[in-house]
């Protein structure tokens, strides 16, 4: 029985979704590509319109891996046998349809499993064809990706690439071609893929329900014509499908001829270099979506603005991002930037790192979490007992001992003063308030990005030891609390990015406000941590040293430590009378990154 499919056509929208399975369907050897959107936003209805869209296709009649008559080099063993013995294959025209993998699928079920003393026999007749082998020369469709088994994905990624599955089982090894085109969609809020495997699908494209108030009426429109009666949509719109399918065609035999220069590849490295993508794969993905996008458009030579629109479907995944970063967007203006190189002195400069002479723990103060000192408490790991007459927990070893060393008579017998309380020891938590400078003479120089640059570079660190940041910039009149003390450090990152820059500098009045805060945290020992080039301009009263006899009650006991923007020997000296005033440490750029 044959369901009515919605036409690819008359899909509205998705423009980077359609364009992503019309270059897979060109040149299958892209590699597929990763749908990721919320739940009925149009994922599987483009997949499937997309399938009844494909032309046919000629294969050998009678194979049981679709074998491709003009691809001689990866026929499966039978029709090798066969044309070596006739000269020539029978074939047949068949349609491309959707070969679904579910989500319980097992690795026999998607390679095919054997019967090894057949094979040894037998050969390729001993393979009980698995999913792979009704896949090649269809679309492989793979819903919520995401929720399949890391080892299952491997496997067909592999097969992907190679275009040719692999069996082995005893020492006896069969293959069969195995080339598809690989679609696979899912929700990331249900959990995402590892890096190795987002980076194995060649193109990716992220959707969302679309906001155009008159596009949602053409979409309940279309769809309410549709389910009145799919023959008649359909019919309605079989010029334009049958003129895509044309151009798809006409691209196909075309590929091969197209070419793109040396200019244009080296432009394709340097957006991958700029966006810090290291895996080879994006590169060569980005070239072939690039030539596939200009056989397309009927040209035989790639140009630029056929590797910006493959760069924005080839390069998002492959991004590299730490574990509180939020995904980069790329967009066409994005891609603008790179291409145009402009000088931006306010993004953070996360190459940068820290002086291997400059130690972590002395640039931090005492570092919390893994390297921090150890504190007693209830928590933790038991060490020793210790005499107490109301214990929070009893030490049993410890308490059975004194008993029976001061009452060896009657060692059963325990009396009150007989018990021990245990010792813990564990790491101590911490908090750091970042008091960072945006004013507008941290404009100045690349002053704020070396600013940020030393912030993220704290934020880095203290995801890795687990403690709470805060962060608190100073500009204008005032200073303002832009995160409050938190674990997670997303929400500290993005500020930290979206920070907006000018204005004078409050700094004494920041100090304040970072001891007030400080205050409410006394039990995670804060240190605040000041990033400025000194040049204050607004003060709580009228200068520098009525402000700091105001201050120093209130920041004597907090751990304090200063950071220049400034190099050493063209700093205005501020910050260093300022630390000198409580004794804290304090770091030029020169002396911090590198």
């Amino acid at each position: 029985m044959k369901f009515s499919v919605f036409p690819f056509t008359a899909i509205i929208g998705q423009e980077h979704l359609k364009k992503a399975l019309i270059l897979n369907a060109i040149d299958p050897t892209i590699g597929g590509v990763l749908i990721k959107g919320d739940k009925g936003t149009g994922k599987s209805t483009a997949v499937r319109a997309f399938a009844e869209l494909l032309p046919a296709r000629e294969v050998v009649d009678g194979c049981t891996f679709n074998c491709n008559p003009n691809e001689t080099h990866l026929l499966c063993q039978e029709c090798k046998k066969t044309l070596e013995q006739k000269g020539r294959l029978p074939t047949i025209k068949r349609k491309m349809s959707i070969v679904e993998l579910p989500v319980s699928a097992t690795e026999d079920m998607v390679v095919g499993s054997l019967d090894i003393k057949k094979a040894l026999r037998e050969g390729i007749k001993a393979l009980e064809p698995g999913i792979l082998a009704r896949a090649n020369g269809n679309i492989l469709y793979i819903d919520e990706v995401n929720l399949l088994d890391d080892h299952v994905v491997n496997v067909l990624l592999d097969a992907a690439a190679m275009g040719v599955n692999i069996i082995e089982r005893e020492g006896v090894s069969v293959s069969h071609p195995s080339k598809f085109i690989l679609v696979g969609t899912m929700n990331p809020e249900e959990g995402d893929l590892r890096p190795q495997i987002l980076d194995r699908f060649g193109l990716c494209v992220e959707i969302k329900a679309l906001t155009d108030p008159q596009q949602r009426l053409r979409i309940i429109k279309y769809r309410m014509k549709f389910d009145e009666n799919p023959i008649k949509f359909q019919e309605k719109f079989r010029k334009k499908q049958k003129r895509l399918q044309k151009m798809i065609l006409n691209a196909k035999n075309l590929l091969d001829e197209v070419e793109i220069s040396e200019d244009l590849l080296e432009l394709i490295v340097k957006i991958s270099a700029a966006l810090g993508i290291r895996t080879h794969r994006a590169d060569i993905i980005t070239a072939k979506a690039a030539t596939a996008i200009a056989a397309f458009n009927q040209r035989k030579k790639v140009k630029e603005e056929d590797v910006k629109e493959a760069a924005l479907l080839a390069l998002k995944h492959r991004i590299k991002q730490l574990p509180f970063e939020k995904e980069q967007e790329i967009d066409e203006e994005l891609i603008e930037e790179l291409i145009e190189e402009p000088e931006d002195d306010f993004e953070i400069d996360k190459k940068r790192r820290l002086k291997k002479d400059v130690k972590i723990a002395e640039f931090t103060g005492t570092i919390q979490g893994k390297n921090s000192a150890n504190i007693t408490g209830k928590r933790g790991k038991y060490i020793k007992a210790k005499e107490t007459t109301n214990p929070d927990s009893i030490a049993i070893d410890a308490t059975i001992k004194k008993a029976i060393r001061e009452n060896p008579e009657n060692p059963m017998e325990t009396l009150p003063e007989h018990l021990m309380e245990k010792v813990r020891i564990s790491k101590a938590k911490a908090l750091y308030l970042i008091l960072l400078d945006s004013s507008s003479s941290m404009k100045l120089d690349k002053k704020i990005k070396f600013a940020k640059t030393i912030a993220w570079l704290l934020l880095k660190e203290s995801y890795e030891k687990k403690n709470k940041v805060g962060l608190i910039s100073f500009k204008g009149d005032e200073a303002q609390i832009i995160s409050e003390p938190t674990t997670d450090l997303t929400k500290v990152n993005e500020a930290l990015e979206n920070l907006q820059i000018g204005g004078k500098t409050p700094l004494t009045p920041a100090l304040m406000e970072a001891a007030k805060l400080a205050s409410q945290y006394k039990e995670l020992a804060p240190t605040i941590i000041v990033i400025s080039d000194g040049r204050c301009n607004i003060f709580i009263k009228s200068n520098l040293e009525e402000d700091l006899k105001i201050l120093y009650p209130e920041l004597k006991k907090l751990n304090l430590i200063f950071v220049d923007a400034e190099p050493k020997g063209r700093n205005i000296g501020v910050l260093e009378e300022i630390a000198n005033k409580f004794n804290a440490p304090i770091f030029y750029l020169d002396d911090i990154l590198i």
